[in-house]
């Protein structure tokens, strides 16, 4: 019983607190961010890109070598997935970038 009696008193006792160094504060019913996203442009993301997956045993995972090949679930001209936090946000074709792969975009989301 006391824990409805906490939470009643902590709605009683919530109240708004002023932040002077908010320029300029969100308006109720506006967007977060509004048009101005350059707050989070410095933010770090990991992006990954799949070119395609493959169902093993374990067994099999333990008998593999040098030069096992794994065949995995897409063709070749396929194109391949860039996935941020698990969402595919485009696709495209893996490509040669000097040393290192890279991916060159060719389809990216609809915009609704």
């Amino acid at each position: 019983m006391s824990d409805n009696n906490d939470s009643n008193a902590i709605e009683n006792t919530t109240q708004l607190v002023d932040l002077p160094e908010l320029k300029n504060p969100v308006k109720a019913g506006a967007s977060l961010l509004g048009s101005n996203a350059t707050v989070i442009r410095n933010v770090k993301v990991r992006l990954a890109a799949q070119i395609g997956n493959a169902d093993l045993l374990v067994s099999d995972l333990m008998q593999m070598k040098e030069d096992t090949v794994v065949k995995l679930d897409r063709l070749i001209d396929e194109p391949v997935d860039l996935i941020l936090d698990d969402h595919v946000i485009a696709r495209g074709q893996l490509v040669a970038v000097g040393d290192h792969f890279g991916v060159r975009i060719t389809e990216l989301p609809q915009e609704n």
